[in-house]
């Protein structure tokens, strides 16, 4: 990525994400963040951290993941709004589209496998975001 895009002077838009797959460096960043409280203490280590960076503009288009576990997200840095739809089992059920919008120190938990979601990042901060599962 060229620098001038990486610190957000070129005026496109990027979003990215990746999951942290080596152990040891897992290690290293779970020593930087406090598990959120409400997690249980016997639930699953975290092992494999997901890390979503990206500037003001679009995020992720909408899609269902497909990883192991539901999880929760820690925005750390920047503004980022979530736009979430109900699973097809719960259409009639469940209201439509739903929005919210995390600021630096929020969580969202979700179980991305079921919810359909996607995201928008907001203000002129690039968006950082911790994500990891959870049992």
């Amino acid at each position: 990525m060229s620098d001038s895009k990486a610190t957000m002077q070129s005026g496109q838009p990027w979003y990215v994400g990746w999951a942290v797959c080596h152990e040891l460096v897992a290690q290293e960043l779970h020593k930087l963040y406090n598990r959120p409280n409400f997690i249980s203490p016997e639930s699953t280590p975290p092992k494999k951290p997901w890390i979503f960076i990206g500037t003001p503009g679009p995020g992720a288009h909408f899609h269902v993941d497909n990883v192991d576990l539901p999880s929760w997200q820690a925005q750390l840095a920047g503004v980022k709004t979530w736009y979430l739809r109900p699973p097809p089992e719960c259409y009639w059920s469940c209201p439509g589209k739903l929005q919210t919008t995390l600021y630096p120190g929020d969580i969202i938990v979700v179980n991305t496998n079921v919810w359909f979601h996607s995201t928008k990042v907001s203000g002129s901060e690039l968006s950082i975001v911790i994500t990891n599962e959870y049992d």
